[in-house]
């Protein structure tokens, strides 16, 4: 096990060396960078955020915004070892009593084991493969509310899930369970709350403060779509960088 760290690191250390530049999609690799040689760590770095294309924009707001009248909890995307969608299956038992229904669309490797935790709610919970994108834009759409959960590891916290800017763009409010860089822009955005990593108990309480505030589900979604408009599209962030490269 040592000995093949100690292998990747000097790959690492090696392709680093060679590369004229570094491009991040995320901006907290910046921090990872200076930790190596001033070598390594003078050579220009860019920012290349995640965001949405034009196109995705105009479907999501060409599409009717019609709240499904049983308020729904949606979860879109991987069903794999990085997400913690056994705490949404909590979350749910949790808000068991009240009006509410949850929604999974996707695959993955944990989605059978998703699926028999969620069996007992199985009037509450209800999984969908993976569907075209307009057939999604029309899913998250009827939903309510929009969840981005990771699980608590120290690697997940300058994530971004393209997810997230997905249902920002859908004017839909996030619930992101995050920390790091992803709780740094629904803060500034204002698009969501954000609640710990593998916590039921924050997060069915999150669920509940939209469920009983209609107006704050409209603002929040609001929030949302603007700054992903004015901040996050693909073609603007490419374009940018283009910039960026040439001036370095």
């Amino acid at each position: 096990g040592k000995r093949l760290y100690k292998d990747g690191k000097f790959l690492e250390n090696k392709i680093y060396k060679n590369a004229k530049g570094f491009i991040f999609s995320v901006p907290g690799f910046q921090k990872y960078m200076s930790n190596f040689s001033s070598e390594i760590s003078k050579k220009p770095m860019i920012d290349l955020m995640n965001g949405v294309s034009k196109d995705f924009l105009s479907q999501a707001t060409g599409n009717k915004n019609n709240e499904k009248k049983t308020f729904t909890v949606l979860y879109s995307g991987n069903m794999g070892l990085a997400q913690d969608l056994n705490t949404i299956v909590d979350a749910a038992n949790l808000l068991k009593d009240y009006n509410i229904q949850f929604v999974f669309i996707g695959h993955g490797v944990c989605k059978a084991e998703v699926k028999k935790k969620a069996e007992i709610l199985s009037e509450k919970i209800k999984f969908y493969n993976p569907m075209r994108r307009s057939e999604l834009i029309k899913y998250i759409k009827q939903s309510a509310v929009c969840l981005v959960p990771l699980k608590k590891k120290k690697l997940f916290r300058t994530a971004l899930p393209s997810k997230m800017f997905e249902y920002m763009a859908c004017g839909k409010p996030v619930i992101v369970g995050i920390n790091g860089e992803a709780e740094t822009i629904v803060n500034t955005s204002k698009s969501g709350v954000c609640v710990h990593p593998e916590d039921p108990e924050m997060l069915s309480k999150a669920i509940l403060k939209y469920f009983n505030d209609k107006e704050k589900r409209k603002i929040d979604g609001e929030n949302g779509l603007n700054y992903v408009t004015n901040n996050l599209q693909k073609e603007y962030l490419i374009s940018n960088l283009m910039k960026e490269i040439n001036k370095s």
